[in-house]
């Protein structure tokens, strides 16, 4: 059986500063949703219109490429949100994850344009809405 020993003070600023590090470049480095829409706003998002609507559906960070799911009709894409913080199981410090969610994704709000990736979907969602959804090339 193994015993745990106390932290000393060091112990305790050394991982307070690795946390600290971490966070602040977590918090600079683009997240890959972000590298994602840089890649293809200029191509294909920005020409990208809301079903029934001239209403684009992206302003400047609302798309991304997903993986996407076809689950029993319906499409599901997987968005990546914001980081958030839980504590360690020691109980030591906390740790900074990636919050992920499943999307269900309207049917009305698929468009029929050219997927610029082939093999995944792309996400278009803003405040809790999905604006426009790409679904993947499934070969039909």
């Amino acid at each position: 059986m193994t015993t745990l020993l106390p932290c000393s003070n060091h112990t305790r600023f050394y991982l307070r500063l690795t946390a600290t590090l971490f966070a602040i470049t977590v918090a600079v480095t683009p997240k890959a949703e972000e590298l994602g829409h840089l890649r293809y706003h200029d191509s294909d998002y920005r020409h990208w219109k809301q079903p029934g609507t001239n209403i684009s559906c992206c302003s400047d960070h609302d798309c991304a490429p997903v993986r996407a799911e076809l689950r029993q009709g319906q499409w599901f894409a997987l968005r990546h949100g914001d980081l958030y913080a839980e504590l360690d199981e020691m109980g030591q410090g906390e740790l900074l994850l990636w919050r992920s969610e499943w999307i269900a994704v309207p049917d009305e709000r698929i468009i029929l344009v050219p997927n610029p990736t082939v093999e995944g979907g792309h996400l278009c969602y803003s405040r809790g809405t999905v604006l426009c959804f790409v679904p993947p090339n499934t070969g039909g």
